[in-house]
């Protein structure tokens, strides 16, 4: 479980284009109070950089793949994934694999943010497709600071991606 404590951050982070909707993250992780301290984060995130976050959650990969083919249907993709890799059903690693097996889907960022410090676990996420690995901080600053860097990631691949 993340420990997550209320800090004020300063930062000089300059705004980001938004392009008149909310950022979107899907968060795929199975623990209900890593989702909550990561959407405060998010919160946070939000606040610093200017721009509105909307969240959708699902507590397994299989859900996360119907979601996101759904989503990619119905041309609503999120603009980021959060993806945690010890999950029932269908886990993180499996997920992303086929995730970037779609060549709709390869672009789209994913952020994997797990308790495992193993080095080879980071590495077979990266080789699986994943934009960035984080461990699972206790330090509520950290959480923000991940936070930022997924919807900073997020806004980047939108203003490159001006259909999205």
């Amino acid at each position: 479980m993340l420990v997550c404590a209320a800090h004020d951050m300063v930062t000089s982070m300059p705004p980001v284009e938004t392009h008149d909707r909310p950022c979107r993250i899907l968060i795929i992780e199975d623990d209900p109070d890593d989702v909550y301290l990561f959407q405060k984060a998010l919160r946070t995130a939000e606040t610093v950089i200017g721009a509105e976050v909307e969240t959708e959650h699902v507590d397994n990969g299989l859900d996360a793949v119907f979601l996101v083919s759904r989503e990619d249907q119905l041309d609503r993709l999120p603009d980021a994934l959060v993806l945690d890799l010890n999950m029932p059903r269908l886990d993180g690693m499996s997920f992303l694999r086929s995730l970037r097996n779609s060549l709709a889907l390869r672009d789209l960022p994913v952020f994997v943010l797990t308790t495992t410090s193993a080095s080879s676990i980071h590495a077979e996420a990266m080789q699986a497709g994943a934009d960035k690995v984080y461990v699972k901080p206790n330090d509520g600053d950290q959480l923000a600071a991940i936070a930022m860097d997924v919807v900073h990631g997020a806004l980047s691949r939108r203003s490159a991606n001006p259909r999205s």
